[in-house]
């Protein structure tokens, strides 16, 4: 599967013509994988290790046969359950095959998942992105209102992360069939924009709004931004720039600069989600023609922060500088002043080279 973006692949592979002896063989081998399965449920060796009993996904084909759907979500919970030695693989592999049916039936299964909750749970993101991303299938390939409404049941869920994929993930959907958002979801999506206490939905939304054509409220219009801006590794040392609610993420870029007394003449970029090197909230300088969104559109007050939300500035890629920038603050109204401007200082900057 591909872990970073499953409906990407699973959009080619549903365009195959497939042959229905070939199909029809695949599911053969499924429904005795599902037989392994459940007899080693039924009796684990003394040293389980579910890798030995994984289903093979081959090409994902059409997935499961439709009868066996219910018994593949009932054995995927027993999995969780189990856990052990070798869980994330069955997992990965039941939930792709499953995906791959397209059928409609397990849409409250995919619901259900989203709420699982185990500690030390490392496949936790990647369910949440595949049972979205079997949804957004649903909701592309045969245009199912269950599986629309159940992405739009996802952005309020009570898990930040969850609505903000979900919201990424409907807006995916709307740009794959290239159909108009309907008034309702823009309605919906425009009260998440403003008003969902997480970054990341209110990112999101934002997003899609913009690719429809609906523009958001700009938040604290006339307002300053305050970031405190730390050095990854040496924490000691920061700067703290106020900029108009008006300026973009490369004026904050250019401000840091100058406040360190480095030369700008390297690639740099802006990762606003908090998550290093998370692509879903990059922006790129605008010298990487191929990267977009780019930070000279990024406008401050309409990203959607909120004091005390962290994320990272990497600047030159070749000696790979990281910064740690905070929102410290955020005021209603700008003094009359010349912004970016640095209101605090603490540290001496390091050498740029050496």
């Amino acid at each position: 599967m591909n872990r970073d973006d499953p409906l990407w692949l699973w959009l080619l592979r549903s365009e195959r013509d497939l042959d229905p002896g070939l199909v029809a063989d695949h599911q053969d081998k499924l429904r005795d994988a599902l037989d392994r399965l459940e007899a080693y449920l039924d009796d684990p060796p003394k040293r389980p290790n579910l890798m030995d009993v994984t289903p093979r996904v081959w090409d994902a084909l059409s997935g499961f046969n439709p009868d066996d759907l219910p018994r593949a979500q009932a054995l995927y919970r027993r999995v969780v359950e189990a856990g052990g030695t070798g869980t994330t693989y069955v997992q990965e592999a039941l939930l792709e095959l499953i995906a791959a049916a397209q059928d409609p039936a397990p849409i409250p299964f995919w619901l259900e998942i989203l709420d699982i909750h185990r500690r030390r749970d490392a496949f936790a993101g990647q369910r949440r992105v595949t049972a979205l991303s079997a949804l957004a299938l649903l909701a592309v390939r045969q245009d199912d209102p269950a599986a629309h409404d159940a992405l739009r049941q996802a952005t309020r869920h009570d898990h930040p992360e969850v609505r903000a994929l979900a919201v990424q993930t409907l807006g995916r959907v709307y740009a794959g069939t290239e159909r108009p958002v309907p008034p309702q979801v823009l309605d919906e999506l425009t009260g998440i924009a403003t008003g969902d206490p997480a970054f990341g939905p209110r990112f999101h939304a934002r997003a899609v709004l913009r690719a429809a054509g609906r523009p958001v409220p700009p938040d604290n219009p006339g307002g300053v931004y305050a970031f405190k801006v730390k050095f990854k590794w040496a924490k000691r040392i920061y700067r703290t720039i106020e900029l108009r609610s008006e300026q973009t993420l490369d004026d904050l870029h250019y401000a840091i600069q100058r406040a360190i007394h480095w030369d700008a003449d390297h690639l740099y970029s802006f990762f606003v989600g908090g998550v290093a090197r998370d692509g879903r909230y990059r922006f790129s300088c605008p010298y990487e023609e191929s990267r977009p969104p780019w930070t000279d559109e990024a406008v401050v007050g309409e990203l959607g922060l909120t004091e005390g939300h962290k994320f990272l500035y990497y600047f030159d890629y070749g000696d790979c500088h990281e910064f740690e920038v905070q929102v410290v603050d955020v005021r209603p109204q700008a003094e009359p002043a010349e912004y970016p401007r640095v209101v605090d200082a603490k540290g001496d900057a390091p050498p740029q080279y050496g």
